[in-house]
């Protein structure tokens, strides 16, 4: 049962009950939907398959068409809400709601999945020590003035200098020595250091982003038919450099004696021993190797023979393009029979 409210400036709230039962007989439609082929519910994504057959007599056209889709449309719809109404439900600020299941279908990225961040020197370092993430407390006790005092800023705790003016100078210090000074001093340089890595993690990050945005536009600009030689540059582009190691040949024509050189090592290097041969693979390479003369010899004198219905006469007799007329012993031998 549902209640609904109506008010007026000049007539009184008038209050009205509606069966929620009595208004699904009415209509005609129920939430129970039978199906002869279930359907592929992807509740994770919100989303259902219908893979039934629709028959053409059955769809219909023009307005009867319509309406068997909206009719189709209506159950799937309701099949898809029953599920989600079987799900476990929780409540989260006075309203009810449901936890999806992870997705079955696999929408594709438009984007590849970024990269993880690098950790900081001070992540990597709590991680080798085992040193967990605490959030602090914003209020700190101060002894000094026996209250609670915020950590940081306006009135913060042991900032207040008339109470703090006394500093224990330690056995072996200086006693004429500016200790108050000192305190503030490395205070100051504690900042500073802080700043200063904060400045070198965004330095890391920033070059390490750089770097995979110049090695996605040089893929991109060596991706063409052309491998980037006709590409149009954007403005302040430079030309991608190649990085690593380029195999180097030796010249072809020109001073023979580094060839001369290379040659002698080598056959000084045999003859001292230095150099073991597999014989029975160098044994194997060879009788390959005549095994291959041999067949390519026996693929050449071969005669090629052409299959044929007709017999030997197609074998021997052939089509002449330049006289247009069929030449062969079996045109003479008719030849001759007429003489």
């Amino acid at each position: 049962m549902l209640a609904t409210s109506l008010a007026t400036q000049d007539a009184p709230m008038v209050v009205s009950t509606i069966n929620v039962d009595e208004l699904l007989k009415s209509t005609g439609r129920s939430i129970q939907v039978d199906k002869e082929v279930p359907l592929t519910l992807d509740v994770g994504n919100l989303t259902a398959f219908d893979m039934a057959p629709v028959e053409m007599a059955t769809l219909g056209q023009g307005k009867a068409r319509d309406a068997y889709l909206l009719k189709l449309t209506r159950e799937n719809t309701q099949l898809l809400f029953n599920s989600l109404f079987s799900l476990p439900t929780s409540t989260v600020e006075k309203v009810k709601c449901v936890q999806l299941p992870a997705p079955t279908t696999k929408l594709p990225r438009e984007k590849p999945i970024p990269k993880p961040k690098l950790p900081t020197k001070w992540e990597a370092f709590a991680k080798s020590k085992g040193i967990l993430k605490k959030k602090r407390g914003r209020m700190l006790y101060d002894e000094v003035a026996e209250e609670w005092k915020p950590r940081f800023g306006y009135n913060k705790a042991g900032g207040d200098k008339e109470q703090n003016w006394v500093v224990e100078v330690p056995g072996n210090g200086d006693p004429y020595k500016d200790w108050l000074g000192d305190k503030e001093d490395k205070t100051k340089e504690k900042v500073a250091k802080n700043e200063f890595q904060r400045l070198q993690n965004i330095s890391k990050q920033i070059k390490v982003q750089s770097e995979s945005i110049n090695q996605t536009v040089k893929q991109a600009n060596i991706s063409t038919a052309s491998l980037g030689k006709f590409q149009e540059k954007s403005k302040d582009e430079k030309k991608a450099k190649a990085k690593g190691k380029h195999k180097k040949f030796d010249p072809v024509s020109g001073n023979t004696a580094s060839e001369k050189e290379k040659s002698l090592a080598l056959i000084n290097k045999i003859a001292s021993g230095g150099v073991s041969v597999n014989k029975e693979k160098a044994a194997n390479k060879e009788l390959g190797a005549t095994i291959k003369r041999s067949r390519e010899a026996e693929r050449e004198n071969r005669t090629n023979k052409r299959r044929s219905k007709m017999g030997v006469k197609a074998q021997t007799n052939h089509f002449d393009m330049k006289k247009r007329e069929v030449s062969g012993p079996g045109k003479e031998r008719k030849k001759r029979h007429q003489i």
